[in-house]
Order: C-alpha cells, then structure tokens, then sequence
C-alpha cells in the first residue's frame, strides 16, 4: 500500500470517528452466594481461631444472575489475606484485641469469576483488590478469557448480609476489552 493510500485510510477514518475501530464496554450485576449452600467458605486460620492479620480465607461459590439470585451463572473462586480486622462483621470470628481500623475490615483478594453458558458468555474474569467486609470495595478487573479476552475495569462488590441465611455479595462489573479490529479493512 502506497503512503497517499495509507493517508487517505487514516483521514477517512478520521473524519468517521475510526469508523470500525472501538472499544467493547459491558456493564452488568451479579452475585457471589455466601449462603450456607453457596460452596465453600472456610478460613485457614492456624493461629488463634480468630479474626487475625495473615488469616487466610478461601473460596468457590456459585455465581448467580440479577435476577432475584434464581440462576447460577457461573462460579466466583479465589481467597484473600487478611490485613486489617476491625469492626465485628457476619463471621463471628473477629480478634477483639487488635486497634485497627474499628468501622470496617480489610483482606487483599484475589479471585476469578467462571462464567458458564447460562451467563450470556463464556470465559473468565480475573480481579484483584482490597476488599472490604462491611462496605462497598472497588477492585480491579485484571484479564479474562473467552468473551472476556483482554478485559480491564472494575468490580464493585458491596456484602449484603441475609439475617439467618447467609451472605451474598453484589458485583457490579464495568468492563473495558481491547479494540476490535477496523471492520472497513479487506486489505492484507
């Protein structure tokens, strides 16, 4: 392809706004079930029994739809390290001695949501962060898989304790994939 060739492309996709060349973005909830017949959830605590700095917890839950939590989409697997016990929270396991921060409790986490054709997609989502047990945490969407190849942006997962049954943990996934390829170009 000759310079003015390559410059004409360029100005035409210009004056389109890139035509073909964008970016996906997805936004969509679901929910990591924390009920006693969600999966598991268990600490590996080989200290005190308690809420402790470097307990680790771990997880693989299922992975449910927006849709009052009837479908299981998926799953949401992963652990996190304890950093900061504070505030007493659903586990019933906090370290009553340790001054930290006394409104909430933090663990760095990572973990990977399994998406299964139910979902609408098909691959992963890996994310990484510090999380909160007691309030809304923002955590970063780190790479995926399948539909997800690529993907960046954020998960906002926000505890919401079930008085007798369990938790459920909402996720609000905002998802940046890469750009596509220029849909105009047939050329090699």
């Amino acid at each position: 392809m000759s310079k003015t060739s390559l410059m004409v492309l360029m100005l035409a996709g210009a004056a389109q706004g890139f035509g073909g060349w964008h970016r996906r973005h997805i936004e969509f909830t679901t929910f990591a079930d924390g009920r006693p017949d969600g999966g598991i959830r268990q600490s590996a605590d080989v200290e005190d029994g308690l809420d402790s700095p470097g307990d680790i917890f771990v997880f693989d839950q299922k992975l449910l739809a927006d849709d009052s939590c009837k479908t299981v989409i998926g799953r949401n697997a992963g652990y996190c390290i304890r950093t900061d016990p504070g505030k007493p929270d659903w586990s019933g396991t906090d370290h009553p001695t340790l001054p930290d921060d006394p409104e909430n409790n933090w663990g760095q986490c990572t973990w990977t949501l399994t998406f299964y054709e139910e979902s609408g997609y098909e691959g992963t989502l890996q994310v990484s962060g510090r999380e909160s047990d007691m309030h809304t945490s923002y955590v970063s969407i780190i790479g995926g898989t399948g539909d997800f190849k690529g993907a960046k942006g954020v998960l906002a997962t926000t505890p919401e304790p079930l008085p007798q049954q369990g938790i459920l943990f909402r996720q609000e996934l905002d998802i940046t994939l890469p750009r596509t390829s220029y849909s105009g170009w047939s050329g090699n």
